[in-house]
């Protein structure tokens, strides 16, 4: 009765973990819901997408410029200066947008300032905790001064450590770089 009941409980245990491993979504299969989620979000809103930075330096209003990482960046003001190495940047946006099944719904920031130190990736890839701020915020500043303004949309290879440990792609709107110290 005993072999019984252990080989029972065995089959069981077996059936259930593979079950359940069965269930779960493979990295490769978030990544491509991911690269659905923004396609959706880019013809929704009639984005155009750009592979070279344009000369001119303007964009028109649904022009996005796509990094080779997969960052889409549209830059609303230049601003002016530069930044320089261990500036610390600080920067507010009007909101942010999760990409995902319901793209309608965002969340405004009232402004809140966010900083990093432009040069120390620790400080723009934290490895634990929420913080919005991401690398994908220091990818601009190679095209943007002081004061300049985008509009990002962040795949969650360069977004925020909840943001790739999630696969949350995110729109953020009115990046601007208010002060390089």
């Amino acid at each position: 009765m005993k072999r019984i009941l252990i080989t029972l409980l065995s089959i069981v245990s077996v059936s259930w973990l593979f079950f359940s491993c069965d269930q779960s979504k493979s990295l490769q299969e978030l990544l491509r819901e991911e690269s659905k989620a923004i396609d959706r979000f880019l013809a929704t809103n009639k984005i155009k997408v750009l592979d070279e930075y344009p000369a001119s330096r303007v964009f028109a209003e649904n022009e996005y410029f796509k990094t080779s990482d997969g960052l889409y960046i549209h830059v609303v003001d230049s601003g002016g200066a530069k930044v320089k190495s261990y500036n610390t940047v600080t920067v507010r946006f009007e909101y942010l947008q999760y990409i995902g099944s319901d793209t309608t719904k965002y969340y405004p920031v009232l402004y809140q300032p966010y900083d990093f130190i432009y040069g120390v990736s620790a400080t723009y890839q934290p490895t634990s905790g929420y913080s919005p701020v991401c690398t994908g915020w220091v990818y601009p500043l190679e095209y943007v001064g002081e004061h300049g303004i985008v509009d990002l949309i962040i795949p969650s290879n360069v977004g925020s450590y909840v943001d790739q440990q999630a696969i949350t792609p995110l729109f953020y709107k009115g990046i601007t770089y208010t002060s390089f110290n």
